[in-house]
């Protein structure tokens, strides 16, 4: 279940950090 946790935290969850972007979105 981390796998699944993890992927959506990085591709569902928005940073306020990144400006409301998700890490995966910075990646890409």
């Amino acid at each position: 279940w981390l796998e699944q946790f993890v992927h959506y935290y990085n591709t569902q969850r928005p940073h306020q950090s990144l400006n409301g972007q998700t890490p995966a979105e910075v990646l890409n």
